[in-house]
């Protein structure tokens, strides 16, 4: 007893190098896969603030506190002001306690972060 096409040279429902159809019937032939290279996003802002801790211009506290804004960013008139303020700590208070985080931002910034008051 077997399974009907497997083991079998051509017997397979893939045939002859199409893609099987979603119902497993005859295979789509047609145009290869490719990515859409278009996006509405710009370039991500965290480089540009790592650019800047590089430099000098900031520092660490200052960048950790932009990468924090932005992660909250998409929330900004979905939560309440106390609320967003909340997850805005419990993030920065993250960043500077948990250890695979703040190993991240070490390799990231060549920094430890430290606990905010």
């Amino acid at each position: 007893m077997g399974i009907d096409g497997i083991g079998k040279p051509g017997g397979g429902p893939l045939g002859t190098g199409g893609v099987a159809s979603p119902g497993g019937g005859t295979p789509i032939q047609g145009e290869s896969f490719r990515v859409d290279q278009t996006s509405a996003a710009g370039p991500p802002t965290g480089s540009e603030e790592l650019g800047r801790l590089e430099r000098g211009e900031i520092g660490l506290d200052q960048y950790l506190d932009a990468r924090v804004t932005g992660a909250v960013e998409h929330l900004q008139g979905e939560l309440p002001a106390e609320q967003l303020e909340f997850v805005r700590e419990s993030l920065r208070e993250q960043l500077a306690t948990d250890p695979v985080l703040v190993e991240l931002v070490r390799r990231a910034t060549g920094s430890t972060p430290t606990r905010t008051p």
